[in-house]
């Protein structure tokens, strides 16, 4: 099987990745290739700055029938995990994770569920996203989406409600019901932001958001497209959202992402042939 790396489309902590990845291949016994019929592996699905071209990328690799091995930054731990999966980075994407699934994985990762939150904000937290990303194809304009929400909320509780936006689309939207609470950096690294969501129950479409709030223990509700969408509640229980048992979710969400190690090994990407194999096919 033949794949091609678009590194020089990817973001600035993305080399060693890639050469984790492309060593990967290697192993496997795979090659690395610029012939046009090569499996393309990009870095993210966000449409902007040095990833804009990887759209075009894409576009072409689905015009032609192509699947696209997609790395990103996890949910997990930042940084040190990456998602890598099959034409997309949430619910919609191609994982390989709901077998040969191995249950002390999280454990392995020292990633471990929070207790359900009993002292939360009472407010509702609206988490935006950015819009030029795969991950909002199809949804209106974040504004749109915003005062859609707002309007639903308003059906089943009086809560206040407050908007996060994303940090690299940091609108300011304006409605009488709606708080603005700005992400903000720590450790002044201009990657990582605060992540409370400690409140009544958090709102959010498919992005990062609805998998962190629900590792803190904090009710989501969210779209299918969403890696969060198992235990997602439904928006007529936002006053009273239950709990859900979050352990196989976490077990199988431990097998979306990776570490530099095992993506050397080819571990993620020998899940991932078999399907590859069925879509060339």
């Amino acid at each position: 099987m033949k794949f091609r790396l678009y590194k020089e489309f990817g973001a600035l902590n993305s080399h060693p990745i890639f050469s984790a990845f492309e060593q990967g291949i290697i192993k496997l016994g795979h090659t690395i290739s610029n012939d046009a019929d090569a499996i393309p592996v990009i870095w993210s699905v966000l449409w902007r700055g040095r990833m804009f071209p990887n759209r075009n990328v894409y576009n072409a690799a689905k015009k032609n029938q192509l699947p696209v091995v997609i790395i990103e930054v996890g949910n997990l731990k930042r940084n040190y995990t990456w998602r890598i999966g099959i034409d997309n980075i949430n619910n919609l994407g191609f994982f390989e994770n709901n077998s040969n699934l191995d249950h002390n994985r999280p454990k392995k990762l020292g990633i471990f569920l929070k207790d359900f939150q009993l002292n939360r904000k009472p407010e509702i937290l609206i988490a935006g996203q950015h819009e030029q990303s795969l991950q909002w194809q199809g949804q209106p304009s974040m504004h749109g989406w915003i005062n859609y929400q707002i309007h639903q909320i308003k059906k089943y509780t009086d809560r206040k409600i407050v908007f996060r936006p994303h940090p690299r689309w940091p609108i300011n939207p304006v409605h009488k019901d709606l708080q603005v609470v700005r992400p903000r950096k720590i450790q002044n690294d201009a990657e990582v932001y605060d992540n409370d969501f400690h409140y009544h129950c958090v709102i959010n479409h498919n992005s990062g958001p609805s998998v962190h709030a629900t590792l803190e223990g904090v009710p989501v509700i969210c779209d299918s497209s969403s890696l969060a969408f198992p235990v997602s509640e439904n928006i007529e229980n936002i006053e009273n959202p239950r709990v859900f048992d979050r352990e196989e979710w976490l077990v199988k969400l431990s097998h979306t992402e990776w570490t530099v190690d095992e993506i050397q090994c080819g571990l993620p990407l020998m899940r991932l042939i078999p399907e590859l194999q069925k879509r060339l096919c």
